[in-house]
């Protein structure tokens, strides 16, 4: 397991938390479902979904027919302002997310490299 990142590790936030605008979530939802879906890599992937909460963006994958869809969550993404996104993976033994690196080795990076690292953990059965 890798070290947090520096600077968030158990430190309080003094400032405002950016929340990313409207526009930039569409643009985020729309992005990463189509290209997720389009690849080709995951035939069951029917949908990225992405519920949003303040700055935080969680990602969830629905494979399956639609009578009998399975919901799996993926990962959390953290706005940090301008193009700057923080990953943290789905755990499913404890519920919860852990900030981890992303598979380009950096911290932060795109909600593209987000969903990619999420799924090369988590959608690996439904690979083609």
């Amino acid at each position: 397991m890798h070290t947090l990142p520096p600077g968030r590790a158990g430190v309080r936030q003094t400032s405002p938390v950016p929340v990313p605008p409207r526009p930039l979530k569409e643009e985020v939802d729309d992005r990463v479902d189509h290209r997720a879906v389009t690849s080709g890599r995951w035939p069951a992937l029917t949908e990225v979904d992405t519920r949003w909460r303040g700055s935080f963006g969680y990602f969830a994958a629905l494979v399956g027919p639609e009578e009998e869809q399975e919901r799996i969550p993926l990962c959390r993404i953290e706005y940090l302002g301008g193009i700057r996104w923080a990953f943290a993976l789905y755990d499913p033994a404890s519920d919860s997310y852990t900030p981890q690196l992303l598979h380009t080795g950096r911290w932060e990076g795109s909600p593209d490299d987000a969903f990619e690292t999420a799924a090369l953990v988590h959608l690996t059965d439904y690979e083609a």
